[in-house]
This record gives structure tokens, sequence and C-alpha cells, in this order.
């Protein structure tokens, strides 16, 4: 009989893994030969985006979850002390890793618009911010509406 349940047990071999999973080229170029009606020809060279590397599938090739992922990540105590510094730092670049792939791949066109925003969003946090400049009896003041409001007199 065999238990089933979520891994706990860390190994520091999983430092390299994850660089090695998400460290990937953003994109490959592929050979594609057009025919047109009139039977012309033409040969270009086209990018193909990578897979996008996610924490859940690294998650899932080492039978764990997200969240035993970000456990070994982050601090054990409140002094901020962390459990695995090794896998907290090799977790980051992997991040970073992930972001450049997206915004890569985002600027290049090869992801539509709508879900190079979307995952912008909910993977790397990125976040719409609106500005708007208003006039005080004579003062300047500039409103700048995201997570929090800040107000600054100019």
């Amino acid at each position: 009989m065999t238990k089933l349940g979520r891994r706990t047990k860390y190994d520091p071999k999983y430092c390299k893994e994850i660089i090695k999973f998400f460290n990937i080229e953003p994109h490959f170029e592929t050979p594609c030969v057009t025919t047109y009606k009139n039977g012309a020809t033409k040969e270009e060279v086209k990018l193909i985006p990578s897979d996008l590397p996610l924490f859940s599938a690294f998650a899932n090739s080492l039978e764990v979850d997200r969240d035993t992922l970000r456990e070994w990540a982050k601090a054990k105590d409140k002094d901020k002390k962390l459990k695995h510094p090794e896998f907290s730092f090799a977790y980051k670049r992997a991040k970073e890793c992930q972001r450049r792939i997206l915004i890569t791949n985002g600027l290049q066109g090869l992801y539509s618009t709508a879900f190079a925003i979307f995952t912008a969003k909910n993977i790397i946090g990125w976040r719409d911010k609106t500005e708007t400049d208003l006039t005080s009896k004579g003062e300047r003041l500039e409103l700048t509406f995201d997570s929090s409001l800040r107000v600054k007199n100019e």
C-alpha cells in the first residue's frame, strides 16, 4: 500500500531542476513555406513561442503542489530566516525567467494582447495605473489610483 498525500521532504537538487525547467528560450524559429493560388511560394522563418513554464507544472513534476514550493522558498519564522535559502534564490530566479519569457514574447507579438495583459497581471503582478491631475484653489493635486490612494500637493 502506498501513502498518498503531499511530499514535504525537500531535496537540494530541486534548486538546479527549477532553474533548468524555467530557463528556456522564449521562442524558437521554424521555417515556413507559403504557397499562393498562382503557385508562387514564399519561404520565411516564423517565431513560435515556447510554452510558458508554470510553477504548477514544475510542482506537478515533483509530485507536490505549488504551495509546497512556496513553503520551501519562504521564511520559516518571525526573524525572516529562510527555510531553504538556496531554493528561495532559485525560486526567485525562476520567476525572473518566467517574467522574461512573458515580456519577450508579448513584445514580439507572439501572444495575443489580451493573454499577455491578463498573464502579466496574474503571474508577474503588473497592474493598471490611472493618473488624474486636479486643481483645487490654485493648488495642483496629483492623484494616483492603483492599489492605494496617494495624494501629492505640488
